[in-house]
């Protein structure tokens, strides 16, 4: 049999191959989940803003109640006596270290010095929820009292001199009866009060008696002792009329007539019964 030889493939015959390279990008999260992922963040972010809205609420609404609490208890008030307490800034951050922030306290007629009965207004920087271990930071305190209240220090500042005066031009107006001459002489001192060292000084700004042409030496030498209290500078001790945890700091003479007493509260005025017994002089 012959073979019969192959012939060799025409050129034209051949057919080119197409590569094609396709080229898949994956998505590595579905937009789906994206969108999930994002809806869970923020009902989660939503969740911790509603909880932290509503513990600030809840401090507000107990924190009030139980600071007015300890302060009538402290200051012997009855249950109904009205007790202001407001609270200032973000109250939440403050908790975290056991403490309120920013603590406003207004008491009306109340009693902070023996024998003065007012407005006691109190603000401290810090509050510990345990008042009776913990300690108050930045702590003061003010008493206003009237024109009637302020009637019963006069005798106490003036050392006897007079038990009633006025507010005149920021300064302290007495005046007195004395026998002089043998006639009822009205003797009118003008003082002017300030604090050193938790005292309250008396300066005196000028004394006469009506109807004499007299000098503040003159009413000395002709009175006596009587009128050391309205002619001599000197410092009162109000100590024994304060509790020990107070430290008067200022006091001043308004235009109402009434006198505003400030004083520095000591941290654990709270926690330490001994604070509250009056002081010493």
């Amino acid at each position: 049999m012959d073979e019969q030889a192959a012939s060799p493939a025409d050129p034209g015959d051949t057919v080119p191959l197409e590569i094609v390279e396709t080229v898949e990008y994956l998505d590595p999260v579905p937009a789906a989940k994206r969108r999930r992922w994002w809806l869970r963040g923020f009902v989660a972010l939503g969740v911790l803003v509603l909880l932290a809205v509503a513990a600030e609420f809840t401090i507000r609404a107990v924190a009030p109640r139980v600071i007015a609490d300890a302060l009538r208890s402290k200051l012997s008030l009855s249950e109904e006596h009205p007790v202001d307490v407001s609270l200032g800034g973000i109250q939440l951050a403050s908790v975290v270290t056991g403490h309120l922030g920013d603590v406003t306290v207004e008491v009306p007629d109340a009693r902070l010095v023996r024998g003065l009965t007012g407005t006691i207004s109190m603000h401290a920087d810090a509050m510990p929820f345990s008042y009776r271990t913990g300690e108050i930071a930045g702590g003061a305190a003010s008493l206003t009292v009237d024109e009637a209240q302020l009637q019963d220090a006069i005798g106490l500042l003036t050392s006897g001199f007079a038990e009633s005066g006025e507010v005149s031009d920021g300064n302290l107006v007495v005046t007195r009866e004395v026998s002089f001459f043998g006639f009822d002489v009205p003797v009118r001192a003008t003082l002017g009060l300030g604090v050193d060292a938790g005292e309250v000084t008396i300066e005196p700004k000028g004394v006469g008696a009506a109807g004499f042409d007299l000098s503040a030496d003159d009413l000395g030498n002709a009175l006596g002792g009587m009128l050391d209290g309205v002619l001599q500078p000197h410092a009162v001790c109000v100590r024994d009329r304060l509790p020990a945890g107070l430290t008067i700091t200022g006091i001043d003479l308004l235009s109402t007539g009434a006198a505003r007493l400030s004083v520095s509260v000591a941290p654990d005025i709270l926690s330490n019964p001994a604070q509250l017994e009056k002081g010493v002089c």
